[in-house]
């Protein structure tokens, strides 16, 4: 009998839809792991996969347009989601770069430059080979002051 690895379950939510291009591209190269990426443009559209699906990770970009911003999406995402980490991302990370993950209710702020690096670490976690994300106990600031603990 064979033991398949777990596919890595990746929900996105990003206005820019070739996101989802370049983290196909990261994870390819990165590993011959199962991987499946759902890509929606709304919160409103994620909630509606985190009641039907289970995810290894949830991506949010930081402005999903110029009226939405994390701050006003993270708290349904996270009532919605489940055991899967959230991540903001940004291209803009300098006026990020010293956010608390914590304050902002997620468990990663991630520079999008960071992302092969940050998609790495999650997939060497859900395959056992890491103990801890992102050599972290805790939630840290990815491509900012990184405070190791």
């Amino acid at each position: 009998m064979e033991n398949n690895p777990p596919t890595f379950r990746i929900l996105l939510i990003d206005e820019d839809k070739s996101e989802t291009q370049t983290i196909r591209t990261i994870l390819k190269t990165l590993t011959d792991t199962p991987f499946s990426i759902d890509h929606v443009l709304k919160c409103s559209q994620a909630l509606g996969l985190l009641r039907e699906k289970r995810y290894e990770l949830v991506l949010l970009e930081k402005h999903l347009s110029q009226r939405i911003s994390a701050r006003f999406s993270v708290p349904m995402i996270k009532a919605a989601i489940q055991l899967a980490p959230i991540a903001i991302m940004s291209k803009q990370e300098a006026s990020f770069s010293h956010a608390d993950p914590v304050e902002h209710g997620v468990d990663y702020v991630i520079d999008k430059a960071n992302m092969a690096d940050f998609l790495r670490s999650q997939l060497n976690y859900l395959l056992g080979t890491e103990d801890r994300p992102y050599a972290s106990s805790r939630p840290i600031n990815v491509g900012g002051a990184v405070t190791s603990i």
